[in-house]
């Protein structure tokens, strides 16, 4: 039930007309009928004011009735009311009665159907405010449906995406166990390959120490045979013209001697720079090899 519109004055009265013009009897319920909004007490005021209206309306329409009629009416009504006298005044007081007794009740009635229509009203504004309420309540709940729908569908989405990145770290495990065996395996081979390029290395050093070994022994042979040349050159020169012959002689073996020494010499350091780059390499190839077992034992572990 929603709340009754307002009306006014003119409202109730072309509802009142409109009733008479019909022949229809005017009353309150009539004219709520006939209005379709509005109030008990609204249309119980203006009814009194349109019933007003047709009183004078009547009065004005006596002022113009021929005063012969209205002698012979006064004259009649004079005579009736000698007639009554006692009974009419009787009758008066006791309609009066009635009358008071009925505007009492009339005014109850009227008190009674405004603090009905107060309470309407106020059950009308709770039930407009229920209807909104749950209005809204639909509204939430109707996305409370489109929520639960999408996140059913995410849900299932995220529980194929979960699966299929299962399968795929799955393969990637299996992977890494094949690519781990062969870095294993290569690991084996290129452990096996550097302590068989270590010893060879060690024995091209050994060769090139024991080669060094004999270039230096020829270095300090031929160092004491140019110094034994000197000597020998120095003791030709103090000699005789005879013993020039023989000076030059030794002083060729002098200068051989040097020419030797100094291409021992240079062996000598050749022999020094491939000892040292051996070594060198050797180093290396150790500290790559530690450095690889390292890596390999945590993963072994």
């Amino acid at each position: 039930m929603g709340r009754r519109g307002s009306i006014n004055e003119e409202q109730v009265f072309e509802a009142a007309d409109a009733l008479v013009a019909q022949g229809k009897e005017v009353t309150p319920t009539a004219l709520l009928n006939s209005l379709g909004s509005g109030s008990f007490t609204t249309i119980y005021k203006y009814l009194s004011a349109w019933e007003a209206s047709r009183a004078s309306a009547v009065t004005d329409r006596a002022a113009v009735i021929p005063d012969t009629v209205l002698s012979a009416f006064g004259a009649a009504w004079r005579a009736a009311s000698a007639e009554a006298g006692r009974e009419v005044l009787a009758v008066r007081e006791q309609a009066a009665e009635e009358v008071a007794a009925a505007k009492a009740q009339f005014q109850e009635a009227l008190e009674t159907i405004e603090r009905l229509e107060a309470e309407s009203e106020a059950d009308a504004s709770r039930i407009e405010s229920l209807a909104a309420k749950i209005t809204e309540l639909e509204k939430v709940l109707h996305q409370a449906e489109n929520d639960k729908a999408a996140l059913k569908a995410t849900s299932e989405q995220l529980r194929h995406q979960v699966k299929s990145q299962e399968s795929e770290l799955e393969r990637v495990h299996k992977d890494a166990d094949s690519e781990r065996k062969r870095h294993q395996d290569e690991m084996s081979k290129a452990s096996t390959a550097a302590v068989a390029a270590q010893d060879k290395a060690n024995t091209q050093i050994e060769q090139l120490r024991q080669q060094l070994a004999e270039m230096q022994n020829k270095l300090e042979k031929a160092e004491r045979d140019g110094r034994e040349a000197d000597l020998k050159s120095k003791e030709a020169s103090s000699r005789t013209d005879k013993a020039d012959e023989q000076a030059r002689k030794f002083e060729q073996e002098a200068a051989q001697a040097r020419s030797e020494k100094e291409v021992a010499i240079k062996d000598a350091a050749e022999l020094r720079g491939k000892v040292a780059a051996l070594e060198t390499q050797n180093a290396d190839l150790l500290s790559r090899l530690s450095d690889r077992d390292k890596g390999e034992k945590p993963k072994n572990r």
